[in-house]
């Protein structure tokens, strides 16, 4: 079938220029020419007479692992599967999954555009994959958002969406996070900024998964007797004490320590005691963190490991 086929898109494209040959019959070819068209028309991929229910769950398959996300553009992006034909297109714009995971890298890349200029084509696309998404829940990526704030770059209907964000990583400057709404649905947030200046995050009753880096871990205010997994990153021993003694729940720690020069590594007050916790990661850190150690109470058998350069 398929060699016959080979053969009728060949003819197709000899007879072109004979049909423009006076010394034959045009209407001869012609006629050739339509029965091998007819042909091609009649032939069913076997690929497309699969039930659109499977073929939905194929292209599923086909992208990273949720909450992992595709990239907007290119050959592993869905939106390639809505340029190979009309019944491809038809299922993917039909199944809500393929879009529910979205990164968006808002660093301009063009020479002499505007922030703004450069963001309207990430925020068209935001705002199709958002509404392709249905009602499904959302992991949203937001990066390299430098020279506005997110409240500039956030389209309405992204904004209205925050209802649906599951899973949200932020690397931001801090003062965005404040514009986004209510996030019922959260369940992991990864948030790092340059500056320290105050943020926080709204109405997050399923928030259970936190990693914070940068400037923002001390100034940040979360639901932190709800977590379960917590992940600090350059932050101080008493910030870091003061925020553990809010987070009773903690099944994994994972923190890397920073201080400045002067700065006390030893921290004095009642036994930090996390009654839950299963693991415990210290990872490059140049202090002596042995008095944290000694104050922290946990139960008989954690699983800890130490990482990097840790004296004692």
């Amino acid at each position: 079938m398929l060699e016959s086929m080979k053969a009728d898109r060949a003819l197709l494209l000899d007879s072109e220029p004979q049909i423009l040959d006076r010394e034959r019959s045009p209407s001869a070819l012609s006629t050739e020419r339509a029965l091998a068209q007819e042909r091609l028309d009649a032939y069913k991929y076997p690929v497309l007479t699969i039930p659109n229910e499977i073929t939905s769950e194929i292209f599923i398959r086909f992208l990273p692992i949720y909450p992992d996300a595709p990239p907007l553009t290119g050959p592993e992006s869905p939106t390639t599967l809505t340029h190979v034909c009309r019944q491809w297109r038809e299922v993917a714009l039909a199944t809500p999954a393929l879009w529910r995971a979205m990164r968006l890298d808002y660093k301009p890349r063009t020479q002499g555009y505007t922030p703004m200029k450069a963001y309207a084509p990430i925020q068209y696309l935001s705002d199709a994959w958002i509404r392709r998404s249905g009602s499904c829940p959302l992991s949203i990526e937001i990066h390299d958002c430098r020279d506005v704030t997110l409240l500039d770059v956030l389209t309405e209907t992204m904004a209205m969406a925050a209802a649906r964000f599951e899973h949200l990583v932020l690397w931001i400057p801090s003062h965005s996070l404040p514009k986004i709404g209510r996030m019922p649905l959260l369940r992991s947030l990864s948030f790092w900024a340059r500056d320290g200046s105050k943020a926080f995050a709204s109405h997050t009753p399923q928030l259970r998964t936190v990693s914070l880096f940068g400037g923002v871990v001390p100034n940040i205010a979360l639901p932190w007797a709800q977590l379960t997994c917590l992940t600090l990153d350059c932050i101080g021993i008493k910030s870091c004490v003061s925020i553990l003694r809010k987070t009773k729940n903690l099944i994994r720690c994972d923190l890397r320590f920073s201080f400045r020069w002067g700065e006390s590594v030893s921290f004095s007050g009642p036994d930090l005691v996390l009654p839950r916790l299963n693991v415990l990661i210290l990872k490059d850190s140049r202090l002596a963190v042995d008095s944290f150690l000694t104050a922290l109470v946990v139960p008989r058998s954690p699983q800890a490991r130490l990482e990097g350069d840790i004296p004692w």
